[in-house]
């Protein structure tokens, strides 16, 4: 990735707030939806543009063959820019992806390793809080150099929400991965405790409309149901 780039991401202080300082990036990172593509760090995108799950192009091509990439969306202003009550909520998380050739290096999953599935973004209207969220995506490897699979269990998702007050735990069941599962995340705790290096990352810039309003009170109150349900 370009030193320019890399400005970007500490001028919407992605750097610290999302990725660790001195990150360096190794790739370029696009995001192809239906019907946009996120070819620049900070792009504004449309809510319902980003609802489908997108495509990821990685440049310039690795020189190796890998399938130990992880893949993480996370959007950190729930309630407030870099919140720290509720902690990033994660919109998408996937072990064990590969980068295969196809018309220009597609990131995607060789086995279906979605700890969380894709969802799309879905920030209050801007009436009621007039700032687009940042989504930033992720794609890391051990830093080791292996070829180690990297797993996720449960607990690890639940130790990483113990520091967020606001964020109860969810019981992170592959089955159900609510609101309660999903925030509480820090890419940063996470990408340390599974020893990860991140290559490539960029953000898109999305802001709240009445449709994603209404898809995160839904989000929420199934949170509750299911809390109540003990899922």
């Amino acid at each position: 990735m370009s030193q320019d780039k890399q400005q970007i991401l500490r001028e919407h202080k992605v750097i610290p707030d999302v990725l660790p300082e001195g990150t360096q990036l190794s790739y370029d990172l696009k995001v192809k939806f239906p019907d946009t593509t996120l070819d620049a760090p900070g792009k504004e995108l449309g809510r319902e543009e980003t609802q489908p799950e997108p495509e990821l192009f990685l440049s310039p091509p690795p020189k190796e063959e890998r399938s130990d990439y992880v893949l993480i969306l996370t959007d950190p202003d729930l309630m407030a820019n870099n919140d720290q009550n509720f902690g990033q909520v994660r919109h998408w998380l996937s072990t064990n992806v590969s980068v295969k050739d196809d018309g220009g290096l597609v990131v995607q999953s060789s086995t279906p390793n979605d700890i969380s599935p894709y969802i799309g973004p879905a920030p209050l209207p801007n009436y009621v809080s007039p700032r687009p969220h940042r989504y930033v995506f992720i794609l890391a490897r051990p830093a080791s150099g292996g070829l180690d699979q990297v797993s996720v269990s449960a607990e690890d998702l639940q130790k990483l929400q113990e520091p967020y007050a606001a964020a109860f735990k969810g019981a992170q069941k592959e089955d159900v991965q609510d609101l309660k599962d999903r925030w509480g995340f820090n890419a940063q705790k996470f990408l340390e405790m599974k020893g990860l290096k991140v290559e490539a990352a960029t953000f898109m810039l999305v802001g709240g409309t009445l449709k994603s309003a209404a898809a995160n009170v839904m989000m929420s109150g199934q949170a509750m149901v299911d809390k109540a349900l003990g899922k």
